[in-house]
């Protein structure tokens, strides 16, 4: 197999990929066999006899590194003294304290976990280490986003008083099927809370809130006063949790806007927008961000890198944390706000999602406007469709 050759600095993080298969996986090995701060070690998954997998372990083993299917030897390894965990949410836990507890560094995959109890015991173990927990949130570095949270902490639009999310994705059947944790709310004893806030809408969510949020990064804003409608339109068993999120909420920041959010796996078009509403303009980002500020000409900033391209900011800040004591970008320590946030979600819904027909996605596009023309949550818009 080709080697990717990249000069490595002096001193790169010794890092092991936990979680080779799957889409994210292969997207990590990317990014740090490009990445001249990091040098893949070691790799591990329990499903070595997996095509896509083998193929993933053949470029570490091309690489020098070792292959292991068991992660607990992984951490025995004394060359091993970072991972980057790509496993189903319901490992985050228990991957990343036993990291910690071998004093290694994490940078695990988003969600950080899908439990405020989770997070904590992340958190402490991670205290208890001294060493450096970070979540892979990759938009959080993109400099479309950078850029525009810097004008919107200096008050280029004033005081924020509305903020308008759209999370719109498509998933079939067959994406529910494919594992048995996939969709699922618990996996055995475990919290897994697989639906679209926690697996594909977090990025956004969380951009949402480091958007808003106050001080130098990391940082992420805190919310009250949630409001939530949960639906589930697939019509296959295999997901048990939400595919359609209705969210309102008021952010604990000194404007104390309000978020207006829509998220979903059954939109036919991929679309993800953020919107903030000032007294004096606007900001938007679409995958470029704009700002659009009254009496002067619109502002635009594009991106400086490729994701996963060997020039991540996140990976980058986590490799200088590593190497010189500094909080990361996507520090555990903010991330896990995002998930106190989408767990009080589910318990502003009372953890009922509503099964709505198939058939009704086609009509989706019209209520998602009105529900942020409205202001209101599907129930209570003045034509109430018949699956709310």
């Amino acid at each position: 197999m080709a080697v990717h050759v990249v000069e490595k600095v002096n001193n790169p993080v010794r890092v092991a990929q936990i979680g080779l298969g799957g889409g994210i996986g292969p997207l990590h090995l990317d990014e740090m066999e490009k990445n001249p701060n990091f040098s893949i070690v070691a790799g591990c998954d329990s499903r070595l006899e997996s095509e896509a997998v083998a193929k993933q372990a053949a470029r570490i083993t091309a690489l020098g590194g070792k292959i292991s299917s068991d992660f607990r030897e992984v951490l025995k390894d004394p060359q091993v003294e970072a991972v980057c965990i790509a496993a189903p949410h319901f490992l985050h836990r228990e991957m990343t304290v036993a990291a910690f507890e071998a004093g290694k560094h994490v940078l695990v995959e988003k969600p950080m976990a899908t439990h405020p109890d989770d997070c904590r015991a992340m958190l402490e173990a991670q205290k208890k280490s001294g060493k450096v927990g970070a979540v892979q949130m990759q938009h959080v570095g993109r400099k479309s986003v950078l850029e525009l949270r810097r004008h919107i902490q200096s008050g280029a639009i004033g005081p924020i008083k509305e903020i308008f999310l759209s999370s719109l994705w498509w998933r079939e059947n067959p994406y529910f099927e494919r594992v048995a944790w996939a969709g699922k709310k618990m996996f055995g004893n475990t919290w897994n809370l697989d639906g679209i806030m926690f697996n594909q809408a977090i990025h956004f969510i969380n951009q949402t809130l480091v958007l808003c949020s106050q001080g130098d990064l990391p940082a992420v804003a805190d919310t009250r006063d949630v409001q939530v409608a949960l639906y589930k339109f697939h019509d296959t068993p295999a997901l048990e949790m939400e595919d359609c999120a209705f969210i309102s909420a008021t952010l604990n920041t000194p404007d104390a806007p309000r978020l207006w959010a829509i998220a979903t796996t059954c939109s036919r078009v991929d679309r993800h927008s953020i919107e903030l509403i000032g007294t004096h303009g606007r900001a938007l980002w679409n995958g470029v961000g704009y700002l659009f500020v009254d009496g002067q000409p619109a502002l635009e900033f594009t991106d400086d890198n490729k994701e996963f391209g060997g020039t991540s900011r996140v990976f980058n800040s986590f490799a200088q944390a590593v190497r010189t004591g500094t909080r990361p970008l996507t520090d555990f320590s903010a991330i896990c706000k995002t998930t106190d946030f989408v767990f009080s979600c589910y318990q502003s819904a009372g953890w009922k999602i509503k099964k709505a027909p198939w058939s009704a996605t086609d009509t989706l596009p019209e209520i998602f406007r009105q529900v942020h023309q409205q202001r209101k949550l599907p129930a209570a818009l003045k034509s109430v469709p018949s699956w709310a």
